[in-house]
């Protein structure tokens, strides 16, 4: 049996007209740094790299267009079981040699990798769903694959599709 949330996911993606959903994900750490700038690591899942516009509230390039590296990843979402801490498992494959040198720098910084994950409609300007605060834990990096649990402390509590519907920003509530 489905929960609500799975089936509300299923409702919209049918309603979509466009044939093309991309899953993205962005980590990032105090250690991701280049030319010492941080920097967030960016990827989406489909195979080809994409520019895609940023949301003007990203942690980082806000409202930039930022390209999306290629690479295959996933996770596992959280239950919603009663009593069940939410847990992702999540992971990302074909790991290139930039991508390690920056997970290895992340090991000697105590701080968490934090993840953003977005979904983007081909098409339309900028993600159409996201989800922020999740921070990856046990990371481990292998020469093709890392793979990492991720916990959203309030992810039972978190809405779908993520807004908040006030009076201010939606008149016509009664």
């Amino acid at each position: 049996m489905t929960d609500i949330r799975t089936q509300a996911i299923r409702e919209a993606y049918a309603s979509t007209t466009s044939d093309v959903m991309l899953g993205t994900v962005e980590l990032r750490h105090p250690a991701f740094l280049e030319d010492g700038e941080p920097v967030a690591l960016r990827f989406v899942g489909d195979g080809v790299n994409h520019d895609l516009l940023l949301e003007a509230e990203a942690p980082v390039n806000a409202g930039e267009v930022v390209t999306f590296t290629a690479m295959p990843f996933g996770f596992t979402p959280p239950s919603s079981e009663e009593g069940q801490v939410p847990s992702v498992s999540f992971w990302i494959d074909n790991v290139s040699s930039h991508v390690h040198r920056h997970l290895q720098a992340a090991v000697r910084v105590r701080a968490p990798i934090l993840v953003t994950w977005r979904e983007y409609i081909a098409g339309l300007a900028g993600p159409q769903q996201r989800i922020d605060g999740i921070e990856l834990a046990n990371v481990k990096v292998s020469a093709t694959r890392a793979t990492a649990s991720a916990r959203l402390n309030d992810w039972p509590d978190r809405l779908f599709p993520g807004r908040i519907y006030t009076r201010d920003a939606f008149p016509t509530l009664s």
